[in-house]
């Protein structure tokens, strides 16, 4: 689902990630306006709300349609890498930030957000914040080869279904998301997470968790120019098997 909503924006639902990663590039192909990015030519769209009904890893369509290459170097950079590492087609910072995977160390963020969560199912603290205070210094520092994490900050909330099962929540918000390179590899990695803490919590618990769903906001969603025909092509090819399910 796809849906403009006047004076609020796009919102975007899809029934698995990797419906609503589709779905959004559909959005920015459809409606992206083109405009510079740092002299980059790319087309966007501001502040559009998204959600997936559930968070499960394994999703058909991300496998058929995502560049592995690219969620392999997304999943290096949150559980392997303590350095970030650039996979753009055209890179745009050096090597040498922290990765995801170091500030999740080091923040104990994993372990933050599982104690939290064990201690008062219904709490709203269990948060985990990317971007700190030593970043600014960098990007002031070096405002053309800098880097900021686009992942912001995830949330994690214990809910309940109608039948009183739990299940695990995940709010997402992104500061600017190159939605066709990085979509596919950014909710595969944080729906990885999600996983992990799910587990971890229901150790802690000793009560069955299952994977809820995802909501989220980002407010600049993009596809480049120079992938912009690829982005097309994949687009076609997901729209080609959706008319052949249908026949």
């Amino acid at each position: 689902m796809i849906e403009r909503i006047q004076n609020v924006g796009y919102v975007v639902h899809g029934k698995t990630i990797g419906e609503t990663w589709l779905n959004l590039v559909e959005t920015v192909l459809k409606n992206g306006v083109f405009e510079l990015d740092e002299n980059r030519g790319r087309f966007a769209v501001p502040n559009v709300r998204f959600s997936s009904e559930t968070t499960i890893v394994n999703d058909p369509l991300i496998k058929d349609f995502g560049d592995w290459d690219k969620i392999n170097a997304m999943k290096r950079v949150v559980f392997e890498l303590d350095e970030m590492v650039d996979f753009d087609i055209t890179p745009s910072f050096r090597s040498g930030a922290k990765s995801y995977k170091k500030r999740l160390a080091e923040g104990k963020m994993i372990d933050f957000v599982v104690k939290r969560l064990a201690k008062i199912p219904e709490s709203k603290k269990a948060v985990m914040v990317f971007p700190t205070y030593e970043d600014y210094q960098e990007v002031i520092g070096s405002p053309r080869n800098d880097y900021l994490p686009c992942i912001v900050a995830l949330q994690f909330r214990v809910a309940k279904d109608r039948r009183n099962n739990l299940k695990l929540n995940l709010t997402l918000f992104m500061r600017s998301w190159d939605g066709f390179q990085k979509g596919a590899g950014d909710l595969t990695v944080i729906c990885m997470l999600a996983d992990i803490v799910r587990k971890k919590l229901e150790e802690k618990l000793d009560k069955k968790i299952d994977p809820g769903r995802l909501d989220g906001l980002v407010t600049d969603i993009h596809i480049y120019e120079n992938t912009y025909e690829n982005a097309q092509d994949v687009l076609l090819r997901y729209f080609d098997k959706v008319d052949k399910e249908l026949v």
